[in-house]
């Protein structure tokens, strides 16, 4: 909230009239400054009718992350797909939904990929962020654009606003390195334009030439026979810059800017294949710029009105010098550009009740020299209904999405897709002074091929859209004991079955470009998820922090009984998966310790030994210190991952890095 110096000076005087009256004391005159006064919306994971989980600017910072798949790995129920190391391609997938089902999305806007379905979540920096929310389903909150309404699931990155405290200037440097030739260095400026106009800019380099020496077993037991090799062709050079721009027009009227540019030249690793080192021979160029506009008009206390508008554009460069074919090589020029506009209604006619309507278009548009699919696009146009009825013990929301798209191939229309989905939520609080609560929903979701898998391939591809159905049932506590040493106990337990029809699957084929694309058919989802997260003081400086998860999946295919891989576990969803991470934070010394477990997948939908990819544990130890100086502070991080050098893979014939390095330092002013 926005108080204007003239407003300001009214009140005073008014209240210095009114003490005249009272006593005869002579006041100086003073001139004061401009106030800012602003409040935050933030969304509750232990009031959420759909699981969801909250990483905030400070335990981002705890435990180093640079990019957001290192994120992505901590949260509970996510699969993280890593083809190797820093210069493989990282994706995100969720309750065994596929990569698809999850949306990716800055400050609310969905970053869309007509080409793949889902950007690669390690080309994100998080070195500007406020908070990292996941949310299965979908946010309690109505008031938000119908492409999120319509996700699956939702992994939303907050920017981080200015907060100046009484400066007009924050400055953030930080360089970060580390093995294998690891160059990290950052930069982040903030300025007070005005009282009602704040920017934040920021600037990313990582570079890393990714040899990291790796073991091949040939034999199963890992003791008779193997060989050590370097990792070949997985550097990596990316650069990202972003301008942010926060307008506080009025009180009630708030617009923002957001502009972005992302360029990388990236080696592509090779898979590992016995008694020959791969060199690798597949590069890719990635140039990205994105604009994003966001309006917001709280018209009165009932009504409220947004809108949002993005431009994107990015231009991909593939190339594989071993491809076998009459020129020897390959060679695929990529050109994709989506135009978006969104509107979203509020209105609250009475204290318990929202409505609001949202409405979506968008654009998307690829160019390639592919001759038989030189040029697609298609046009999506989403429009959502949603109620939320909140009262003292019992919170409703329903939404009701229908989806419209048609699609040209070469300028000629090719085919058209509509389809109604439905949600509901619910959660319920028992009791007045115990923060207990019961939650369920039910959702229905509908996602179309991306243009990969529809037509840049050599094999004719007949997909059909997947649809899924989510249900989820759950329990959620939290307390907190207030004495000298402030304790907090949270706990949630989840139980969900979720049903895809015509689930799409893709593997890798020779390459991490060129994938096989199938439709299992009929796919079962069953499993439970369970978080623990408990924070003590030890002692009056010492805090110590402790949050445990823990999902068990069973993703079968269930298609059709006379199969060969009829109830059997679809390839890459682990059975079982845990994360535990431990934080000490005292006046000398942060300590933070971090565990990952991922039980065993299999690469191809047959459940063989020769399809096993077999479980890791991944282990990492972070100690900082912060340094107090007369102009700001300085704060150095010492890390180890993978401390016991574990060999591991993700992904079938991607080894991942072993034991490796990190040293922070970082000058915030």
């Amino acid at each position: 909230m926005l108080l204007s110096e003239k407003k300001i000076c009214m009140v005073l005087l008014l209240l210095c009239h009114f003490g005249s009256s009272m006593a005869q004391d002579t006041l100086t005159q003073q001139t004061l400054k401009e106030i800012s006064v602003e409040a935050k919306s933030q969304h509750s994971a232990t009031s959420s009718q759909t699981p969801l989980q909250i990483i905030d600017k400070q335990k981002i910072e705890q435990i180093n992350a640079w990019q957001l798949s290192d994120i992505a790995k901590q949260l509970l129920g996510v699969v993280l797909k890593d083809y190797g190391g820093i210069g493989g391609i990282k994706t995100i997938s969720a309750r065994g939904l596929g990569s698809q089902f999850s949306t990716l999305s800055i400050d609310g806007f969905a970053v869309g990929d007509c080409q793949n379905g889902q950007p690669d979540v390690g080309r994100f920096v998080v070195a500007n962020v406020e908070q990292i929310s996941f949310a299965n389903g979908q946010i309690d909150d109505i008031f938000q654009p119908a492409r999120l309404l319509a996700a699956g699931n939702v992994l939303n990155i907050q920017t981080a606003r200015p907060q100046f405290n009484n400066k007009k200037t924050n400055l953030k440097i930080a360089l970060d390195v580390g093995s294998f030739a690891l160059f990290n260095p950052s930069l982040i400026i903030e300025q007070k334009i005005s009282p009602k106009i704040d920017i934040s800019l920021q600037a990313n380099y990582i570079q890393s030439d990714g040899d990291y020496p790796y073991t091949v077993y040939y034999t199963n037991n890992k003791k008779d026979s193997n060989a050590t090799f370097k990792r070949q062709h997985s550097a990596v050079k990316r650069t990202n810059i972003e301008a942010n721009l926060f307008y506080n027009i009025t009180q009630n009227q708030y617009f923002t800017t957001k502009i972005h540019y992302y360029n990388a030249i990236q080696e592509l690793p090779g898979p590992v294949i016995f008694y020959k080192e791969n060199l690798g021979s597949e590069n890719t160029w990635d140039q990205a710029a994105l604009l994003q506009i966001h309006y917001l008009n709280k018209i009165t206390e009932k009504l409220h009105f947004q809108i949002n508008g993005k431009l994107y554009t990015t231009s991909n460069i593939y190339e594989d010098t071993a491809y076998q074919n009459s020129a020897g090589f390959l060679h695929h020029h990529f050109r994709q550009s989506e135009y978006y506009v969104a509107g979203t209604l509020l209105a609250r006619p009475i204290h318990w009740l929202k409505i609001s309507y949202a409405t979506d278009y968008f654009y998307n548009k690829l160019k390639s020299n592919i001759e038989q699919s030189a040029e697609v696009a298609r046009h999506s146009w989403l429009n959502a209904l949603s109620g939320n009825l909140c009262f003292e013990h019992v919170n409703i929301s329903a939404t009701a999405l229908y989806n419209l798209y048609s699609e040209d191939v070469l300028n000629e229309f090719s085919k058209a897709y509509y389809h109604f989905t439905p949600y509901f939520g619910i959660s319920y609080k028992p009791f007045k002074n115990i923060d207990l609560r019961f939650r369920y929903f039910i959702k229905q979701n509908y996602r179309l091929p991306n243009f990969n898998e529809c037509y840049y391939t050599a094999l004719s591809r007949k997909l059909k859209p997947e649809k899924a159905l989510q249900n989820n049932v759950g329990i959620i506590f939290d307390t907190k004991i207030e004495n000298k040493h402030s304790h907090k106990l949270s706990f949630s337990l989840d139980a969900y079955y979720n049903r895809v029809n015509n689930k799409i699957i893709a593997i890798p084929r020779q390459s991490l470009y060129l994938w096989s694309m199938q439709n299992i058919g009929l796919v079962s989802i069953a499993g439970i998820e369970a978080r623990a997260n408990m924070c003590f003081g030890l002692a009056q400086s010492v805090q110590m922090e402790i949050n445990m998860n823990y999902t068990y999946q069973q993703a079968i295919d269930i298609t059709d009984k006379k199969s060969k891989t009829y109830n059997q576990q679809i390839p890459y969803t682990p059975r079982h998966s845990a994360t535990a991470e431990l934080f000490l934070s005292s006046k000398i010394v942060d300590f933070g310790y971090n565990i990952i477990f991922v039980g065993n997948r299999y690469s191809f939908a047959q459940n063989t030994a020769n399809n096993l990819v077999k479980w890791y544990v991944d282990q990492g130890l972070t100690i900082s210190k912060v340094l107090d100086l007369k102009k700001g502070y300085l704060k150095l991080l010492g890390q180890i991952l993978n401390l016991f050098n574990v060999q591991y893979e993700i992904v079938n014939s991607y080894p991942m890095m072993g034991r490796n390095y990190k040293l922070k330092i970082l000058y915030n002013f």
